[in-house]
Order: structure tokens, then C-alpha cells, then sequence
């Protein structure tokens, strides 16, 4: 009895299932074959108002379409040309052949009244150079020798992205024994 009843039920839905469908099919065809229509509840656009072009003024004279970073690297750039400038005087000393990081300091003397630093070169050689002299491939000479601190300083000129130089002090030691 109960299998009856399932499939009536079954066969019930199934029908109204059928029927919901043709009547949305009918109602599907009836809009169609209506075709367009106006509808006059839509309104007409309104009129444009009066445009009046004005200048651009411009009192920074700066290109509005250029970012603040833009102008400050172009800036940075412009500078660059008139920062520091390394000067050649005379031919190359010695410990000018070398890069900074690839000499040893190895001692501080005191000679003919002044203080020396003792440099190891990568190809074994040993120099002393004092204030003022000549050292790395970066325009650099030394500005200071401090034997307290066994500590030479180096001013060299280091070029930067925009084809200018900066000046950097560059501090080279060596352990002390004590």
C-alpha cells in the first residue's frame, strides 16, 4: 500500500512539475510575440549644460603628470653635477693601485716627526702612507691618524647613480695586542 502511495506522489509532482513549465513557456512566447514596445515611463536626458574651457595655470611651472619621486630623483640628479669632485695630482701612488677593502693595515709608526700607517698589499708588498697621501682606487687619501685607537681614516669619492660623487670617510684598524 505504502508503494502505491510513493508512486502516486511521484507521478503527482511530476505532472505539476510539467505543467509549471508549459505555462512558463507560454508566457515566454507571449512576450516575444509582442515584440518591442516603447515604454513611456522612461524620460528623455537632459540637456547638457554650457561648458566654459579655462587655462590650466600652472605657478610652479611643474609637469602635473610627473610624481614627486620623479622630481626629486631628477633633482638628486641635478645636484650630483655640482657635489664633490675628485682631483688627480700627479701620477698614481702606489697604494692607489688597490681597492681600500683589499689592503691590510698593519701598523701605525711614528718617523720624522709624523705618524705612518703600514699597509699590506693583496701581492705581498708592504708601503707607509701618512696625511695627505694617496690610497685606494677611489680617489681616497688619508685625513687622519689616530695611534690611541690604531685607526686611519680615508676620505674617498664615491661615485653615485647619477655620474656625481659623494664623499665618504672610511675608518680602517687593526686589533691592538694589548
Amino acid at each position: 500500500m505504502k508503494k502505491i502511495c510513493y508512486g502516486t506522489l511521484i507521478l503527482l509532482g511530476i505532472t505539476l512539475t510539467a505543467c509549471s513549465r508549459e505555462d512558463q513557456m507560454a508566457k515566454l512566447r507571449a512576450f516575444v510575440d509582442q515584440g518591442p514596445s516603447l515604454h513611456p515611463k522612461i524620460q528623455p536626458l537632459p540637456p547638457l549644460p554650457h561648458y566654459n574651457p579655462t587655462a590650466y595655470v600652472n605657478p610652479l611651472h611643474r609637469d602635473p603628470f610627473t610624481s614627486f619621486s620623479e622630481l626629486a630623483l631628477r633633482l638628486e640628479a641635478a645636484n650630483a653635477s655640482q657635489g664633490p669632485k675628485p682631483e688627480r695630482k700627479g701620477p698614481l701612488q702606489p697604494l692607489e693601485k688597490y681597492s681600500l677593502g683589499s689592503l691590510t693595515l698593519t701598523g701605525i709608526v711614528q718617523a720624522d716627526g709624523r705618524y705612518w700607517g703600514v699597509f699590506l698589499t693583496p701581492d705581498g708588498k708592504v708601503y707607509r702612507a701618512g696625511i695627505g697621501d694617496g690610497i685606494g682606487d677611489k680617489d681616497g687619501k688619508i685625513v687622519r691618524i689616530d695611534p690611541q685607537k690604531h685607526a686611519i681614516t680615508v676620505e674617498q669619492y664615491l661615485p653615485n647613480a647619477f655620474g656625481g660623487y659623494q664623499k665618504q670617510n672610511t675608518t680602517l684598524q687593526f686589533p691592538s695586542n694589548g
